[in-house]
């Protein structure tokens, strides 16, 4: 019967270690090995292992003459790799080009593209699978775009920001500053991402009929106080009705009241009523700048707070919903959110 030499102190280490930590059949070579060792013969290592007996000699006689190094598997030969450093390199840099560029009738790469452009380019020849698995080795995953705002810059962006901030000192601290936006709830659920189960998809119910109303919110920069109005529209009128309910609330001293470009606040009618009411004073954003709203941050809060995934059924307790969640936003926490960014 043959058997492995009796392993070393050290080498009896490397193997256990090889049968915990090494994959595949290194781990299992190493097993074979110390079962040879503890007596065990060839005809019952090939059995347990379902191979032949002549694999497990193999093995017994690379340990007898290597050690457990001899267990890994030899440098193997063959072709040499067609998806080189220099194809990937190549292949990174084609995909942030546009493709009329290299002459292609096309808006977006794809593979099929690809694998000429590389055939032209550098001469290889390289199938669609070969290079869609090096697309994937250098991070490249296909996938549906996003659509996005355009990048505007409003040009008196700095002039506008600051005109503000001088007239909020020159109106001292007995001016009452305000931060006003406008936002919209609905029946229907906003959907969001949420954990579920694996292959079980959550399925949120819609309401037979879509109905909304408009939100118009006020926060008072200085203190964090939190003043709302629920409306059915959003127009110049309704914008009014909010302003009259601000005069009511702040009856003394100047208010400055900070609001985006949105069509209601610059409307004629609001423009002739700010004329009859001089204790008012607006004051406008720099344009595609609504990020510089804080209220922005308060409508974020509110609507995932309460209409994320979530039918309510009637709008009566959308609304319930709303004045909870107001009720609940203390002047700290709302200023909290107004600082986030």
């Amino acid at each position: 019967m043959i058997y492995v030499r009796q392993p070393t102190a050290e080498e009896d280490q490397e193997l256990r270690r090889m049968t915990r930590q090494e994959v595949g059949r290194v781990a299992l070579r190493a097993q074979m090995v110390l079962l040879s060792a503890q007596g065990r013969g060839v005809p019952d290592i090939a059995l347990l292992f379902q191979t032949d007996r002549k694999t497990v000699r193999f093995w017994m006689r690379r340990f007898d003459a290597q050690g457990p190094s001899g267990l890994y598997d030899e440098q193997r030969g063959g072709r040499p790799r067609k998806v080189t450093e220099t194809v990937r390199d190549k292949l990174v840099e084609m995909v942030q080009q546009d493709p009329e560029e290299s002459g292609h009738v096309s808006t977006f790469w794809t593979v099929a593209m690809l694998v000429l452009a590389l055939t032209t380019s550098l001469g290889v020849r390289l199938s669609a699978s070969s290079v869609r698995q090096a697309l994937h080795q250098v991070r490249l995953a296909w996938g549906r775009p996003r659509l996005a705002m355009p990048r505007k810059t409003d040009p008196q962006k700095a002039a506008k920001q600051w005109a503000i901030a001088q007239a909020v000192i020159e109106a001292g601290p007995q001016a009452i500053v305000l931060y006003a936006d406008e936002s919209r709830v609905q029946l229907l659920p906003l959907i969001r991402a949420m954990w579920h189960w694996v292959g079980q998809q959550i399925r949120v119910p819609t309401p037979g009929t879509n109905v909304s109303r408009a939100l118009f919110g006020a926060l008072n920069i200085r203190d964090g106080r939190w003043h709302y109005l629920i409306r059915e529209h959003m127009y110049a009128e309704d914008f009014i009705v909010f302003l009259e309910h601000l005069l009511a609330v702040y009856a003394s001293g100047p208010i400055m009241l900070i609001v985006d470009n949105y069509s209601s606040h610059t409307a004629g009618s609001v423009k002739a009523w700010l004329s009859a009411h001089p204790q008012l004073r607006l004051f406008y954003l720099p344009t595609y700048c609504s990020h510089l709203n804080p209220v922005e941050n308060v409508w974020l809060r509110l609507k995932g707070g309460i209409a994320a995934n979530r039918l309510y059924g009637s709008l009566q307790r959308l609304l319930d919903a709303v004045d909870c969640f107001f009720h609940d936003m203390t002047p700290e926490l709302a200023l909290t959110w107004a600082d986030a960014d």
